[in-house]
């Protein structure tokens, strides 16, 4: 993965030397209003790869939380399932998300995969050895100002017409989060394709929402109340994402 400015790594990372010169502005910004946006994260052409990667890929898996659990299901056998079942699933989909915390979108875990010995993909395995690089995790802790950040995780994900992802604040006792990163890869994305990432203020009212931009990396703090717009029915394609946490402490082995 080719990150734009920072410090110069081995040619496996795909970095690109160079220091930016929008860091000291971008770390206001994020200080002020815990969260910020950043554009061109990534060199033109492996952001280009990494989404054809993305697109191409089949083995998604679809997640969504079942009776106060979380449930993972293959994405295509979904797919083919008859429309008398499907619309089984999506209701109780949907009635845990009228009562309460719930998301629905297809996802490639990415962390668990490489700590099981299993992320093989060569795109895929850059793209996940990078934002545990030490050039990555030094940009975020220059942005948040959080120097405790010592690893991040990674998944893949793919929102599709009807995905989402309902509001939360990404806090988890014991995990060490500090922050939050969704890296977009979508190009030609419109503010009314859905798959917005909102942040709520007290009064439960949108404070600011940030469109999906290709190759643009959104770092906000933990917690902050947000969610994911519903992907509109007729959007063209999917929203692609690596998402992840910024996380401070020891990581513990792979089991």
């Amino acid at each position: 993965m080719h990150v734009t400015g920072t410090s110069s790594l081995a040619p496996s990372t795909g970095f690109v030397a160079g220091g930016r010169t929008d860091l000291a502005a971008l770390a206001r910004q994020f200080a002020e209003d815990g969260r910020v946006r950043i554009p061109g994260i990534l060199t033109a052409d492996f952001a280009t790869k990494l989404h054809g990667r993305l697109k191409s890929w089949a083995e998604w898996q679809l997640v969504t939380v079942l009776s106060g659990a979380h449930r993972e299901f293959d994405s295509a056998g979904m797919d083919a399932l008859d429309t008398v079942r499907r619309a089984q699933f999506d209701t109780l989909v949907h009635e845990t998300a009228r009562n309460g915390f719930q998301y629905l979108f297809d996802n490639c875990p990415l962390y668990d995969l490489a700590r099981a010995g299993m992320l093989t993909d060569p795109v895929l395995k850059t793209a996940f050895d990078t934002v545990r690089s030490e050039a990555f995790l030094s940009l975020a802790r220059a942005v948040t100002g959080h120097d405790e950040i010592s690893f991040a995780d990674a998944q893949a994900t793919r929102f599709r017409p009807g995905h989402f992802l309902t509001a939360h604040d990404d806090d988890a006792h014991g995990k060490g989060r500090v922050a939050a990163y969704v890296l977009n890869l979508t190009p030609d994305w419109r503010p009314d394709f859905g798959g917005q990432l909102q942040f709520f203020n007290a009064h439960g009212d949108v404070a600011e929402a940030y469109v999906p931009r290709f190759n643009a990396l959104s770092l906000f703090k933990v917690p902050a109340d947000h969610a994911v717009s519903v992907v509109a029915p007729f959007a063209p394609g999917a929203r692609y994402a690596i998402t992840g946490w910024l996380r401070a402490g020891e990581e513990t082995p792979a089991s």
